[in-house]
């Protein structure tokens, strides 16, 4: 393996001059990065950090995977003992890394910020998840977003006010973000918020919402995507049908049926197809379902009948 500090300290200074403007650099900074994921040495380690302030994002995308795997590297005791047996040193710890990334994150620069957030939200701990949340409140919108998404890609159930509160944020990605997160992170506890900015508002916050709603399991969440079905603007209410394609039931299809003459395209789809095929994917739930509601009945009563003889 090449030194570290050769191949990636010159890859964080963005190398300056026009060599470093050509795709074949950035290629070969990508491939040095990769082939260091899950180093667990302090020396690759720290320079895999320095890779979060690249100036390309595709390399600081890399850095922030091949942290990822060192993280997971470092929960491994396996791990830690051949790496300690190599030279008789105190192996890196955990710890100690998430300690590096808290560092980083007073990093002047937002975009090293934003990558370091990215790559705490690879990292399924309850450690990452608190500094994160603390990450929502940066300066730079750019960074709160890329934290927001790390939450919901974490499944962060214990951010969602956190979460929640973004959705009132000054950047409209912002707003987005948090939206996203709350859908992935799938809590029904996240239906009133969410439900706070589908009536109104941008539509790209909006549509955010909807489709964050289409992720949880609640009644009130299929109300409000019900409700969406007749809005004026014809994105919320293509939305909305996709969304209760996946989540919504009977009491979904008369608002469904009334798109069924809705000729409104997004994606080069219109609402009637979406709307159709919300309704016969809801159709073909209901159906499983009450077959096996009564499959269950028939079991049960044949259960009983048999316990009767044996009496």
């Amino acid at each position: 393996m090449n030194e570290p500090s050769d191949a990636l300290g010159l890859a964080a200074s963005g190398l300056d001059g026009d060599d470093a403007e050509q795709e074949g650099d950035v290629l070969v900074r990508c491939a040095t990065v990769q082939s260091y994921a899950g180093a667990t040495d302090r020396q690759t380690v720290r320079a895999l950090i320095a890779a979060l302030g690249d100036a390309e994002p595709l390399v600081r995308w890399e850095a922030a995977a091949a942290l990822a795997q060192t993280a997971q590297n470092l929960d491994k005791p396996q791990v830690l003992q051949r790496v300690l047996g190599r030279d008789g040193a105190a192996p890196l710890t955990a710890g100690e890394l998430l300690a590096w990334l808290r560092q980083s994150l007073a990093d002047p620069d937002p975009a090293q910020r934003e990558a370091v957030a990215d790559a705490l939200g690879r990292w399924p701990q309850q450690a990452a998840v608190e500094v994160l949340i603390k990450t929502l409140g940066d300066e730079a919108p750019r960074v709160r977003a890329s934290a927001a998404l790390s939450l919901g890609r974490l499944g962060a159930i214990e951010a969602i006010d956190s979460l929640a509160a973004a959705l009132d944020d000054t950047s409209l990605w912002v707003r987005v973000a948090a939206a996203d997160a709350l859908g992935a992170i799938g809590d029904p506890g996240a239906a009133a918020p969410l439900a706070a900015h589908v009536a109104e508002g941008p539509v790209l916050v909006r549509v955010a919402a909807i489709s964050a709603l289409g992720r949880l399991s609640s009644r009130e969440a299929r109300q409000q995507l019900v409700a969406c079905l007749e809005d004026e603007i014809g994105e919320v209410r293509w939305h909305a049908a996709r969304a209760l394609q996946a989540v919504g039931t009977v009491a979904a299809l008369p608002g469904l049926e009334r798109l069924l003459g809705d000729d409104y395209r997004l994606f080069d789809q219109p609402i009637h197809e979406v709307a159709r095929s919300a309704i016969q994917a809801i159709r073909q739930r209901e159906q499983g379902a009450w077959h096996a509601v009564r499959h269950a009945f028939f079991h049960l009563w044949g259960w009983l009948r048999r316990l009767r003889r044996l009496r």
